[in-house]
């Protein structure tokens, strides 16, 4: 695997102008940016358990949090590209109570490009399609009790492997209506952030998007107080034969969530001091921001805060 310096990389990428047939935002003095598309790998998928229900959740947050997000993820302030959008499902409810929690976006657009690239598909513009995120939660797993968190950082493949966390959930006497269910209020402080969860009793799973777990029922919305990340149940189907939860065969880095969200903030704010595989990249793009501004520092808090 051969591998350069993205400080390289970019020098070369700007010398050739542009011409080179997610992602990083390196900028130089003129504000000008160069953005990558890195290729899905084509890993071998393990079969981690069997799940009876897929929860469709659509995901909401703040990448630059000047602007003002309201309780149902709606834009109060700010332009509308300062919110994220997706879509993210939930694979649960099975025998073995292992779930997982992924971006359907992702899983999507990987899909696609990797049909183009086999020859199976015709040209793909990566450009006009949501890249999500690459960041998965396996709960449950590799044992009953513990969690599995893995994402991708560059080229390199992380996992952390934690206990399931005690959220301390309070249960409160409020009410309202998700997608024609019944659900009730919750509250709780985690890791730097305090939410309010809206579950189903009616849906007997202690599971939730994300992290969120360990309520009398399936969470549907949850949001935290500074209205900068939400979640909030779109669909729900069940299987009557069964849904195959998978995890990439991959060769994971491990590390714990404290050094994993350090190594993020390092390659947010300057992936130019990571190491690429230059045989991952996809595509590369070349633009000047519109603002002038610099894409490659954070406007926003990562929704653990640690």
């Amino acid at each position: 695997m051969r591998k350069i310096s993205l400080v390289i990389f970019y020098a070369a990428a700007w010398l050739l102008g542009g011409l080179l047939p997610m992602v990083f935002s390196p900028t130089d003095g003129r504000c000008q940016s160069i953005q990558v598309m890195f290729k899905p790998a084509a890993y071998r998928m393990d079969s981690i358990g069997t799940a009876r229900i897929e929860c469709r959740y659509g995901y909401s947050w703040l990448r630059d949090t000047t602007a003002r997000m309201s309780a149902d993820g709606g834009l109060v302030s700010g332009d509308s590209a300062d919110v994220e959008r997706g879509m993210m499902l939930l694979q649960c409810g099975g025998p073995s109570g292992v779930s997982r929690f992924y971006s359907y976006d992702r899983f999507y657009l990987d899909s696609l490009m990797l049909a183009a690239d086999g020859g199976g598909g015709a040209a793909l513009d990566v450009w006009s399609l949501p890249a999500g995120t690459a960041f998965t939660v396996y709960k449950n797993f590799p044992e009953p009790g513990r969690m599995t968190s893995t994402d991708i950082i560059g080229t390199e493949n992380y996992l952390m492997e934690e206990a399931v966390p005690d959220f301390g959930w309070r249960v409160l006497d409020e009410w309202k209506e998700v997608l024609g269910y019944r659900v009730r209020r919750a509250e709780c402080s985690f890791r730097g952030r305090d939410y309010v969860a809206w579950f189903a009793p009616e849906l007997p799973l202690s599971e939730g998007p994300w992290k969120f777990c360990g309520l009398p029922g399936l969470i549907l919305e949850v949001y935290d107080t500074r209205l900068q990340y939400h979640y909030v149940l779109q669909g729900l189907s069940v299987a009557g034969s069964g849904i195959r939860v998978e995890m990439p065969d991959a060769q994971y880095i491990r590390t714990d969530v404290g050094s994993y969200l350090r190594t993020l903030r390092r390659y947010t704010g300057n992936p130019m001091l990571f190491d690429i595989d230059m045989s991952a990249i996809s595509s590369v793009r070349i633009s000047k921001p519109a603002d002038g501004g610099d894409p490659s520092v954070l406007h926003f808090d990562f929704q653990e805060i640690l």
